[in-house]
């Protein structure tokens, strides 16, 4: 009697130790604490995975192009599209997943610079001081990066990736890669081409309908150029610059004492590009709206590209126009 309890003392409790033992080591599912997610380009959230260390979880994105994954569950958002993410134990056969959707990075700023070289800088909307002006950050894979130890209002790029910046206060900074070194003279825009060339538009005004002086940067000081005036400064991959004066007309410098006048177009800003394409933002006799325009060199003429434009605007390598809109968000075309 005594050897039949005991065994089925035995039998209970090895019967009790292996429905506890299934419990615990042979979960069902996964839950994650998101099935959606809506990232800007640049950003990242964390997914986890319920009884589950990230360790224990194989993760993949579907699209790595448009956000990544790495083995602890973080997702970086790099492009604009949809991805899914999915979340596989290592042990057991059981999976979940998260649709991601990436939108395109909202970039707000003051003034942006694209270099021939490609490199794109953007003052920022947040001040750093009265007399320096906005933040200035450099943008890379849909990521900002702040410069260091500055603020400006306008700014340019030179071949080398490097920003050239006037600031609130019309000092002209040149950024050597650590450290801003500050340059002679004062100025309210600067410019700069393809091949290197340097202008800017000074602070003395020496037209009431034009505006400001000219000067051309010769490596070590300035020089002022001949006959014209201005508020804005683009220059093309030839060193030839183009002006918006203070009447909203755009100059182009003929290499003499003579500025050519581009006509049919109101003008706020101009940029050129390093392969030569020319744009500004403004408006052609009888519009209200602001608009992108292009220059057309065929018809000798401005194309409108039909777009909502701003007040500043850069042109890539390749063609293609960046402006800020009426509530400085960065647009592209």
């Amino acid at each position: 009697m005594n050897k039949l309890f005991t065994l089925l003392l035995i039998l209970i409790a090895v019967s009790a130790g292996s429905c506890v033992k299934n419990a615990d080591v042979q979960p069902d599912s996964i839950t994650l604490n998101y099935t959606d997610l809506t990232l800007q380009a640049g950003s990242g959230k964390q997914l986890l995975a319920s009884r589950y260390d990230a360790t224990q979880i194989i993760w993949t994105s579907s699209d790595s192009t448009v956000a990544s994954i790495n083995e602890k569950g973080v997702i970086m958002a790099l492009k604009e599209g949809t991805t899914l993410m999915t979340a596989k134990s290592k042990q057991y056969n059981v999976t979940a997943t998260c649709t991601v959707k990436v939108t395109p990075l909202i970039v707000e700023g003051k003034d942006i610079g694209i270099g021939a070289d490609g490199s794109v800088f953007i003052i920022g909307t947040d001040s750093t001081s009265a007399s320096s002006g906005y933040s200035i950050s450099k943008l890379v894979n849909n990521t900002l990066t702040k410069l260091p130890d500055c603020g400006a209002v306008r700014v340019a790029v030179d071949p080398k990736g490097m920003p050239w910046v006037v600031t609130k206060s019309h000092s002209i900074l040149k950024y050597n890669g650590t450290t801003w070194v500050a340059l002679p003279g004062t100025a309210t825009d600067i410019g700069i081409g393809a091949n290197g060339a340097v202008y800017a538009i000074g602070n003395i005004e020496v037209s009431p309908t034009g505006g400001n002086n000219i000067m051309r940067w010769n490596g070590t000081a300035w020089e002022t150029m001949p006959d014209c005036a201005g508020t804005r400064i683009a220059v093309a991959p030839d060193g030839t610059p183009w002006v918006v004066n203070k009447s909203n007309l755009v100059y182009k410098y003929t290499g003499n004492y003579l500025w050519d006048p581009m006509y049919n177009v109101y003008a706020y800003d101009i940029g050129i590009g390093a392969n030569g394409a020319v744009f500004v933002t403004g408006m052609k006799l009888g519009s209200n709206d602001i608009h992108v325009y292009q220059w057309n060199n065929f018809n000798y003429d401005w194309t409108d590209l039909n777009v909502l434009g701003g007040t500043n605007i850069s042109v890539t390598p390749d063609g293609h126009a960046w402006w800020l809109d009426k509530n400085n968000i960065l647009q592209k075309r």
